[in-house]
């Protein structure tokens, strides 16, 4: 992407068939929105990035990540560097097996510090496309017109609503959702 977003204005005029002619910043408050709603929807940026993260062990074999992690580049623990090829991850879990085959359990005196890639490169087209349609619903929700249509029938004049919510567009993307976060 040109600004470095997943979803940008242009996608976004592109994708709705408009284009502003007086203000001309409001396009980007909309997508900005979108991006917002499915970051917080999915609990984490679905945009790679690089992500330290630090915690405590738990008492358990898992070390739940605030992302999925796409590549793991480094992990201490208790201070000791430890060969990142001896480690698991899977989505947003992380575990380190040992030389018996068993996993490490985690005691909760155990500073834990992660570096990994978290997010995807490039960013799912499902995840795209929700945050296009809530960027082009909040674009249309404009001037109070949120989720309603309208149609003529010969004399009569008649307003359907429609049942456009933000759930309808981020269920599809519940996928990629995490939930131990």
């Amino acid at each position: 992407m040109a600004d470095g977003r997943y979803i940008t204005v242009g996608m976004l005029e592109e994708f709705t068939g408009k284009y502003p002619e007086e203000d001309a910043s409001m396009p980007q408050v909309y997508v900005d929105a979108a991006i917002d709603t499915v970051a917080k929807y999915l609990r984490y940026d679905p945009q790679a990035s690089e992500i330290e993260f630090r915690t405590w062990g738990d008492g358990t074999e898992t070390i739940v990540l605030p992302s999925p992690c796409r590549e793991l580049l480094s992990v201490t623990v208790g201070g000791v560097e430890q060969n990142v090829q001896e480690w698991e991850p899977s989505k947003n879990y992380l575990r380190h097996r040992l030389k018996s085959g068993l996993f490490e359990i985690f005691d909760s005196h155990q500073k834990i510090e992660v570096r990994f890639g978290g997010g995807y490169s490039p960013v799912p087209q499902k995840i795209v496309t929700a945050a296009l349609q809530l960027a082009s619903l909040y674009w249309e929700s404009s001037g109070g017109n949120l989720a309603v249509s309208s149609t003529s029938y010969a004399d009569q004049g008649t307003r359907v609503f429609n049942n456009f919510t933000e759930s309808r567009f981020l269920d599809q993307i519940n996928e990629w959702r995490i939930h131990n976060v």
